[in-house]
């Protein structure tokens, strides 16, 4: 990171796109991710070298990127990462994070964004049943809300961590029963199609489910993993779950019936 940018840049109506000489107004706040396996932590922060983007450069910025984006690479893009972070940009909707400073007419219009303006509530779950492809759409927050919700109707009680820095779980949920309680931890991995979580995710997960005592684990992502993940969990079925977007489509589809 750049130490002499302030720890967030807010957004105002009266911002324009960060590239130098742009005069139109952002539509995606710029993020770098990025993941530490060797601490099992997702990384999240606004790139302040370059906070914002209207779409053409963003466009321009994901068409000309050079390097591999995937979780401790190294990606240069014409104009954001500027401060050269290892990992790779994300970009959020800037009617996601600042919803009140946009008029609802354009959502309206929008599937997408009325997906992710919308709170996960019954309605939201219901559509997602009939439209599962727009589960990919969600910010990733938002889908960490869905699976929170949808555990939550199951009759667990459910806790998020903290958007950042989780420490690999994004969920507690515990169950109660006359026997006793469970308790479980889920991390969600909001992927797209083609990027399969791999062996080394769940593998973390298993250790931090190990080190902290919890009953099971379960990895909930909205795509798929790879072969090597599903043999790692093999023989740790009642330790260790993997859901994926088959999974969490289903759950949708159950939700209204539980």
């Amino acid at each position: 990171m750049i130490d002499n940018y302030p720890k967030h840049i807010n957004y105002t109506n009266e911002t324009l796109c960060s590239v130098d000489g742009c005069k139109k107004s952002p539509n995606v706040e710029v993020v770098l991710y990025d993941f530490y396996e060797f601490a099992n932590e997702t990384f999240y922060e606004q790139d302040y070298s370059c906070p914002f983007l209207c779409a053409e450069h963003m466009q321009i910025n994901e068409d000309k990127a050079i390097g591999s984006r995937l979780p401790r690479g190294k990606v240069h893009y014409p104009y954001t990462n500027r401060g050269g972070a290892q990992g790779f940009c994300k970009y959020n909707p800037l009617k996601d994070i600042y919803p009140l400073l946009f008029s609802s007419g354009d959502a309206e219009n929008n599937i997408e964004l009325q997906i992710s303006l919308q709170e996960i509530n019954e309605e939201l779950i219901s559509y997602l049943a009939k439209h599962p492809e727009f589960i990919h759409q969600l910010h990733h927050r938002k889908f960490e809300e869905l699976i929170a919700e949808i555990f939550r109707k199951k009759g667990y009680e459910v806790t998020l961590t903290p958007q950042t820095r989780d420490g690999g779980k994004d969920i507690v949920a515990v169950y109660n029963s006359p026997f006793g309680h469970q308790m479980f931890i889920i991390e969600c991995k909001k992927y797209k199609e083609d990027f399969k979580v791999g062996v080394e995710l769940v593998r973390g997960l298993y250790g931090v489910k190990s080190a902290e005592r919890y009953t099971q684990a379960i990895l909930v992502t909205s795509s798929t993993f790879t072969d090597d993940a599903k043999r790692f969990v093999k023989p740790l079925q009642y330790e260790l779950s993997l859901k994926d977007f088959n999974d969490v489509k289903g759950w949708c589809s159950d939700y209204s019936r539980l």
